[in-house]
């Protein structure tokens, strides 16, 4: 009889699972959530729009009126569009299309650990390149790996999450000139750095961004998604991703967000940004602990005084849950938390300052 060690890839039995760890608090900094939530106009419409929608019925097997709102929305083609249930799922179906037992994928570590696992999953070989010192991409070391292995695909998340850091134009577009695999750019965070590589989608059809409703749209409870690539890769990463993936509220809501995003979701992306500032500014008064520069919505935070576990411990007792990242790579004395509403945010500061007094100068 045989057990479920010989049945079950070996690839994926070896690997940990993504998880994390439920905990109901007040003040819920953990997930680089919008913590505004969505605003009423934006529910009100998406319901006024579903109401009478029959619910025994599939939603659009190609849902084309939303692959025209996004293309409008972020200036490409519609036929480049792909919807997905989450940015997750655009990722699993791309890394699906492109990676086979061993196949080399490049990645620079500490960042999204979905892309390891999927990877792995997959039976690709990840090619991990260290950042520099500052958490900054390696660019050079990376541009030589991906040659070097013949990479199918180099992933860059910008801004990268957990450090915050983004790529510039000039490193990337040298990287899509001398690079003839596909480079996948992650812009889960661009509304927060105010950055935007779609127009370097018309010069170079290898490069595929991903972007996501999940952090400014404030729509992470509905998961939904999508990509921006060449028609001729999205018609083939059609082919892995599931029919009928997206429910028909979260289309809705898509729509209506894209629709409304300038009026109702950009004055939200302000506030954070706003608030990002103040938070960093504040911090600079504590010298037991170091923020690092970030361009997204949340923070890391260095604490060499402070082991990572304690630190999270302490400030969930005081009702605020933040991340423990220190089981990352490179990440052993740091913990991570995004930017709240002004109230939050002060109760974090203020339970900083009770669990080490001495931090704050």
């Amino acid at each position: 009889m045989r057990t479920f060690d010989d049945l079950i890839k070996p690839s994926v039995r070896r690997l940990q699972a993504y998880t994390l760890t439920p905990h109901r608090v007040p003040i819920k900094l953990n997930q680089n959530e919008n913590p505004f939530g969505i605003p009423p106009a934006i529910v009100a419409e998406t319901l006024r729009r579903v109401a009478g929608r029959d619910w025994a019925r599939y939603p659009d097997f190609v849902p084309t009126e939303l692959q025209t709102a996004l293309a409008r929305f972020a200036g490409w083609q519609a036929d480049g569009v792909v919807v997905g249930n989450g940015s997750n799922e655009i990722i699993q179906a791309l890394l699906t299309i492109l990676v086979a037992p061993g196949t080399p994928v490049v990645l620079s570590e500490p960042t999204f650990t979905v892309y390891r696992l999927m990877v792995e999953v997959l039976g690709g070989t990840v090619v991990n390149v260290p950042p520099r010192a500052d958490f900054s991409y390696d660019i050079p070391a990376m541009l030589e790996a991906a040659h070097r292995t013949r990479a199918v695909a180099v992933i860059l998340c910008s801004p990268n999450n957990p450090t915050g850091v983004t790529v510039d134009e000039p490193a990337l577009r040298a990287f899509l000139t001398d690079f003839d695999g596909f480079v996948v750019v992650d812009e889960a965070y661009h509304e927060f750095c105010q950055q935007n590589f779609v127009p370097l989608l018309s010069d170079f059809p290898r490069l595929v961004v991903l972007r996501t409703f999940s952090k400014a749209m404030a729509m992470a409870g509905l998961r939904i998604g999508y990509g921006l690539m060449a028609p001729e890769l999205a018609t083939e990463l059609g082919k892995a991703k599931l029919p009928y993936n997206v429910n028909f509220f979260s289309l809705a809501a898509a729509q209506v967000a894209v629709e409304m995003y300038a009026d109702e979701l950009r004055p939200l992306v302000e506030r954070i940004i706003h608030e990002r500032a103040r938070v960093s500014a504040a911090m600079a008064s504590f010298d037991r602990f170091r923020l690092l520069p970030s361009q997204a919505n949340f923070h890391l935070l260095h604490t060499p005084h402070v082991p990572p576990k304690h630190l999270f411990e302490a400030l969930l007792a005081r009702g605020v849950l933040i991340r423990d990242v220190s089981r990352y790579p490179l990440l052993g004395e740091y913990v991570r938390f995004n930017i709240g509403t002004p109230e939050e945010n002060d109760a974090l500061l203020a339970a900083l300052q009770a669990v080490h007094p001495e931090a704050a100068t």
